[in-house]
Parts: C-alpha cells; structure tokens; sequence
C-alpha cells in the first residue's frame, strides 16, 4: 500500500499558503472614518493591503472603493465609471484602437489620490491601461 498521507499534506500545506484571508475585519475607527464619508453606502468588502485598509462599496447606483492608511486617513479613492464619463474619451479610444485593435474597453474607474492627482484606469482583457485627465496613456498594469 503507498503512503497516500504525503500527498494530501502536500495539497494542504499547498491551499494554506494560497488561501486569501475570509472575513477580515478592519479596525473600528477605520470603519468609523469609511462611515464618515459615505454614511448610506453599503460596503461590500474590506481589503486588507498591509498597511492599506481598503473599503468597496455601492451606494444607490455608485459602486468604488476607498483606501485608508493606519492612521484612518484616505490614501486613494476609486469611483466606477461608465465609458462615456471618461474625459478625452476619443483620445482614449483612439490609443486603445491603435495599439490593441482587438480590445474593447470592460471598465473604467477614476482614481484620485490624497495629493490630488487623478488618473483613469481603463480595463481591457489582461490588463489596466492608465490615462491622465487628458487622455494621455501613462502606464500598462497587468489585471
């Protein structure tokens, strides 16, 4: 008879280490400063991105998500759009069409970081395509 125990410790050891933490709970005055900003929203998960707590949400028909640092401070918030909110949408368009002609866009959000800085990032099949308020490609992110 073999040793079937090796096998199945392998494959334990295995989803342990790969397994994403379930059912995190983020600190309460986290929770608190989330509520602050948007009282009537329904958050739908937390992310915890050591040393980023991060909150998606829906509220009525608003769907994004906001990160927090460890002092309960908004790092980044990212707001779910529909492809004709996109500033420079031709522009956008226009650089997707030429250099992935068989891409569509699958979904926009606009990121705004604490210092202000605003940025789009575009979803296509694989990857995120990041554009400034003027429709000028930044940078490529796989998905």
């Amino acid at each position: 008879m073999k040793n079937k125990t090796l096998p199945l410790l392998a494959i334990v050891i295995l989803a342990a280490c790969t397994e994403k933490k379930q059912g995190t709970t983020p600190p309460e005055k986290t929770v608190e400063a989330f509520k602050t900003l948007h009282p009537k929203a329904v958050i739908e998960k937390w992310n915890d991105e050591p040393p980023i707590w991060e909150a998606k949400y829906s509220e009525g028909s608003e769907k994004g998500a906001v990160s927090f640092d460890q002092k309960n401070d908004v790092t980044e918030t990212e707001l779910v759009l529909s492809e004709n909110a996109l500033p420079n949408l031709e522009a956008i368009k226009g650089y997707i069409t030429a250099n992935y002609p068989k891409e569509r866009i699958l979904r926009c959000e606009k990121i705004v970081k604490t210092a202000g800085d605003t940025t789009y990032e575009i979803q296509i099949t694989g990857k995120e395509l990041i554009f400034d308020t003027a429709g000028n490609f930044i940078a490529e992110e796989p998905d």
